[in-house]
């Protein structure tokens, strides 16, 4: 979905029920497409001066548009980061599980039977 776009030559922006123009965001629209930009499919208009008439939407798109444009790039790196030490992690426990002797319970087992606690050696 498009959360900020240019049209009319205004900028505009989703607030979660309707677009608004972006001269009217607050902290609860820029909470808005901040979730918006974290879980779903977030797309923008690209910031363009000439398609914006009003200099108060150009200064305030053009800020907004580079915010979440660099925080969309962050969040595909971290989840490629993520992604890369799951798998690392998956290997190298998957290793240590499959080397491990399953059957050293049995031993442990064992050596406990040869230890058995005589009641009347408790103290209480």
């Amino acid at each position: 979905m498009k959360y900020l776009k240019i049209e009319n030559n205004k900028g505009f922006y989703w607030d979660g029920k309707e677009y608004q123009e972006i001269d009217k965001i607050d902290k609860n629209g820029l909470l808005a497409l901040l979730n918006a930009a974290e879980t779903d499919s977030f797309e923008l208009d690209a910031y363009d001066e000439n398609l914006l008439g009003n200099k108060a939407h150009q200064v305030i798109y053009e800020n907004v548009h580079t915010k979440f444009g660099q925080f969309l790039t962050d969040k595909d790196q971290f989840n490629t980061e993520v992604a890369n030490l799951y798998n690392e992690a998956i290997g190298k426990y998957s290793a240590d599980v499959q080397g491990e002797n399953l059957d050293d319970n049995d031993a442990l087992e064992s050596s406990n039977d040869e230890e058995e606690i005589n009641p009347e050696d408790i103290p209480f």
